[in-house]
């Protein structure tokens, strides 16, 4: 009897547990912005690492603005990992207040090839045009 159960959870219960877990980590992605190879890495081969998406302020370097500040590095690198409006506002927020500004403007980019012909690009993945009056 044991040895039935045990065969039965072997056969069915882990690889449904898996499907379950896939499926979340796939409406992560495509519901709040999660980067594919975070939260287990399922699609984490199908676009580029996250690493290589840019930022660009309008007027600025964005370099310039992480150099000094660690608080800012980490806002700038979790929009680079989650490019969703929560994060991006979150990171204009800290730029309008960082640099004293009364606008800011920022996009992210990520890179994208195209399988079929090879052919490599960059593609808007989100942007915000923020003024200090709208805080």
């Amino acid at each position: 009897m044991i040895k039935v159960k045990k065969e039965f959870i072997l056969k069915y219960g882990v690889p449904s547990l898996a499907v379950i877990i896939v499926a979340i980590q796939l409406c992560l992605v495509h519901f709040q912005d999660l980067s594919r190879w975070k939260g287990g890495g399922f699609g984490m081969y199908t676009e580029i690492h996250y690493f290589y998406n840019q930022i660009h302020v309008s007027g600025m370097s964005v370099d310039s603005l992480i150099k000094d500040d660690p608080s800012m590095r980490s806002t700038l690198g979790y929009l680079m990992l989650m490019p969703n409006d929560k994060n991006i506002k979150k990171a204009a927020e800290l730029v309008l207040k960082t640099t004293h500004k009364d606008s800011v403007y920022l996009q992210i980019w990520k890179p994208i090839v195209n399988s079929e012909n090879g052919l490599y690009k960059k593609v808007l993945a989100n942007e915000i045009h923020l003024k200090k009056s709208e805080l």
